[in-house]
């Protein structure tokens, strides 16, 4: 691109011909190319250092403007639809392709249109100055898996560093690290706005407000950050230890998953089926300054992308500690492990059988299961491979107790796998929550779940039982509970 307007260039510093400052360039035609920019006033820009500022999203185009840049080329629905504010992407490195950011936005509810694909190296150690209009960079993360938007600064004050011209993230106060970057390229997009490619270098400061005018950082501070480290094996000899700074706490689940997927993909070195055995475990403080921790293991395997199967988990144990109902919580570090195989271990459930009279019988869904009040009843499972696995068929057992509830009808349910007893509904407490989810059953769990309803609410009893591999599917059953 030899000329025009894109995102990256926001916060360049426009000056009169006395060399005060005007203001940022931070808007641009609605569509794209386009070689005309709209600015944010230096004033409205100083005023973030007090918490001001309050610019539009859209600027509309005066009349007699809008004549003059018609005549120069610019389309009527152009100059109609007026100036808007320049792209702000979210680059993200580690080398996941636009394909790969793209589904896992979509699973894990981020903002898919604002997340490209960016430099495949992790971002450099060494700092690099910040000058007005030199590349300023502001980041969710940074190390093996960099989330980053870069821009401009406009000024360097003394109370900080004002920069873009309009928000970032728009999260007000902001923890978010301030970084130089290296210009590499300019992406042409004809769509939706070409935007600028870059490197970030080492962190220089902390931006503290996020406003609508501009972002301000503050050289030489020190961010809070969460920790992310990880070790992935692999049975095809790789492996890999990770580490990744988290600086906007709710974006944690999201950037724990990226990490992981870098990291197993890169280990990996192939998209597609597998088996795993992973490790997670979480340490959190709450606003009350009770530092608790959380740590679960579990199996997965998977036809088409085990590496994706495997961050769901993490990215799924980290949201609901987030997004739990009982207390504000802050995660300060993740830790991950995760073995990689390429066999494809799997089983699933076909068929369930009970002892009775010294003789294994077989469940019929069709018929009712009359079982003895108090007594045990005694099950085991057929697990056979699924689909391509490695495995061989084996029995599992499990013994339930049944309730002393008699003339009393229920279920009787068998179930392979965690994929639906991840509810922590009766939780009261964070605590509990966190007691719940670590007890859950696994993917390699058999669970058999006897359910007698009462006049007093149904009354269940479990029993679990656990194999090497994965495994899926269930049976279910009607009981009768007899004297």
């Amino acid at each position: 691109m030899k000329r025009g307007i894109w995102a990256g260039m926001s916060g360049s510093p426009v000056y009169a011909e006395d060399g005060s400052l005007i203001g940022a360039v931070s808007y641009g035609l609605s569509w794209s190319p386009s070689d005309y920019a709209g600015i944010t006033p230096a004033a409205e820009m100083y005023r973030v250092r007090d918490y001001g500022g309050a610019m539009s999203r859209t600027v509309g185009v005066p009349a007699a403007m809008a004549r003059t840049m018609r005549a120069d080329g610019a389309s009527t629905a152009q100059t109609d639809q007026g100036f808007r504010r320049l792209r702000m992407p979210i680059a993200v490195s580690g080398g996941l392709s636009n394909k790969r950011i793209d589904k896992t936005a979509e699973r894990y509810d981020r903002p898919a249109k604002r997340l490209i694909a960016g430099p495949g190296a992790r971002l450099a150690e060494e700092p690099t100055e910040l000058v007005p209009g030199g590349n300023l960079a502001g980041s969710l993360s940074y190390g093996d898996m960099s989330l980053t938007g870069t821009g401009t600064a406009t000024a360097l004050c003394d109370d900080g560093v004002l920069a873009f011209g309009h928000p970032f993230l728009w999260s007000g106060d902001s923890t978010l690290s301030m970084h130089g970057a290296k210009a590499l390229y300019i992406e042409t997009d004809q769509f939706f706005g070409s935007y600028k490619i870059s490197n970030p270098t080492g962190p220089v400061g902390q931006i503290t407000q996020d406003r609508l005018a501009a972002i301000l950082g503050i050289p030489g501070m020190t961010p809070p950050t969460t920790s992310i480290t990880s070790r992935v094996t692999a049975t095809n000899g790789n492996e890999r230890d990770g580490t990744t700074k988290v600086t906007q706490q709710d974006w944690t689940d999201y950037i724990s998953a990226l990490h992981m997927l870098v990291n197993q993909d890169r280990v990996l070195d192939r998209i597609g089926k597998g088996s795993a055995k992973l490790g997670l475990t979480v340490d959190l403080k709450t606003a009350r300054g009770d530092n608790l921790r959380f740590s679960r293991s579990d199996v997965f395997a998977n036809r088409w992308d085990i590496s994706i199967a495997t961050v769901d988990d993490v990215w799924w144990n980290l949201y609901r500690i987030l997004n739990n109902k009982f207390a504000k919580v802050e995660i300060t570090d993740v830790n991950v492990t995760s073995n990689l195989e390429d066999a494809f271990h799997a089983l699933r459930v076909a068929k369930v059988q009970r002892r009775v009279a010294g003789r294994w019988i077989t469940l019929n869904r069709d018929n009712t299961v009359r079982v003895r009040a108090g007594s045990t009843l005694v099950l085991r499972t057929r697990l056979l491979p699924r689909g391509e696995s490695v495995d061989s068929p084996r029995w599992v057992r499990t013994d339930v107790q049944v309730p002393n509830r008699p003339r009393r009808s229920g279920t009787l349910s068998v179930t392979g796998g965690a994929s639906i007893h991840t509810g922590t509904g009766g939780a009261d407490s964070l605590e509990e929550m966190l007691r719940m989810m670590r007890r859950a059953p696994h993917n390699n769990d058999v669970v058999a779940s006897l359910r007698v309803r009462t006049g007093d609410g149904p009354v269940l009893r479990k029993a679990r039982g656990t194999v090497a591999s994965h495994t899926t599917g269930w049976k279910y059953f009607d009981i009768r509970v007899i004297r």
